[in-house]
């Protein structure tokens, strides 16, 4: 990890489960993270799906789809009578995360629940953290969703022990109901960015440009098959900053199906990353690189279990996910 201003710290170009299937983190996420914070530091860890430094206790955590081959708004069982929840495909309940340190064994960090309305979509979530000194569960954050149309209008961020939000975030859609713009209002960070989505039918890929009110921006393009990312570029400007190529299990990402585009594109797969071959160019180099991922399965073939082993230098690392369903 990398220290920015003493406050922020990042993690590069790490795929922990796609960039997301949402077992795989994009590159481009660091650069939307750097871009941000060049204007101003604020005292708020940077974690993707969680992983973040052991010894920080502020963590920001998304959770985003893919639930169809063009980023679609709804659910993937979006025409269903909104007044009704589907139990047909199982929803999550939370997941934790813990993290090996040595002499310790795997120490958990974070757990994160879902709450969903009466027409089965996500409400809120909420993000808990482990504090190791009392050995319990704090509460962290939560993200609260709002509908207009039967899909995402608004998502805000609270704080906790606040009851106005530190971050909101707007949604605009073409006619089809594809995602044609996510605004983020930053106001803990003090700055607001947003992205603007393209689409091109005829090679499967989208196109996602990032514009922050700093002056910072960068691109984001992947080409997708079978509703998965097969791979992807970066690129500021005329800088390439990285491009990466993905495979995948037969198994559902639990997360696909949570029906909702989230700013920093997580969980655009709808499988599970089995390998990943990232080539960071420029603008970032990744101090932590995924080895290997293992998955358990329940019997409906979804997974309770991730494990994804990491290295940095000499150094080995292993994070762990447990995933519960409703």
């Amino acid at each position: 990890m990398v220290g920015i201003a003493g406050h922020i710290f990042y993690v590069r170009c790490i795929a922990l489960f796609s960039s997301e299937s949402w077992w795989s983190r994009s590159p481009f996420q660091t650069i939307l993270e750097i871009s941000s914070a060049y204007s101003k530091p604020f005292n708020i860890l940077i974690s993707i799906h969680g992983f973040s430094a052991l010894t920080m206790n502020k963590r920001r955590l998304y959770t985003f789809t893919l639930v169809t081959a063009l980023i679609s708004a709804g659910c993937q069982n979006d025409e269903v009578n909104p007044t009704s929840q589907d139990t047909t495909t199982p929803k999550l309940d939370y997941y934790t995360e813990a993290y090996d340190v040595p002499g310790l064994g795997f120490v958990p960090q974070t757990k994160v629940s879902y709450d969903y309305n009466d027409a089965g979509k996500v409400s809120k979530y909420t993000v808990f953290s482990y504090n190791t000194d009392s050995g319990s569960l704090e509460y962290l954050r939560s993200f609260v969703f709002s509908y207009v149309n039967n899909r995402v209008d608004k998502i805000r961020g609270y704080l906790a022990g606040s009851a106005s939000p530190y971050v909101e975030y707007s949604y605009e859609y073409l006619i089809n109901d594809n995602v044609s713009r996510v605004t983020e209002s930053n106001h803990s960070a003090g700055i607001n960015s947003e992205a603007n989505f393209s689409y091109n039918v005829v090679n499967n890929s989208i196109k996602v440009a990032y514009t922050f009110s700093n002056g910072a921006s960068f691109d984001y393009e992947f080409n997708y098959d079978s509703e998965n990312i097969q791979n992807d570029r970066t690129t500021r400007g005329s800088q390439v900053c990285s491009d990466g190529q993905y495979t995948y299990d037969q198994h559902t990402n639990p997360f696909s199906n949570l029906g909702y585009v989230d700013y920093m594109l997580n969980n655009l797969s709808v499988n599970n990353i089995l390998t990943e071959a990232v080539n960071c160019v420029g603008c970032s180099f990744p101090t932590l690189v995924p080895v290997s991922y293992s998955y358990e399965y329940d019997d409906k073939g979804y997974p309770t279990e991730v494990t994804t082993l990491y290295k940095s230098g000499s150094s080995v690392t292993m994070v762990q996910k447990e995933i519960f369903y409703k």
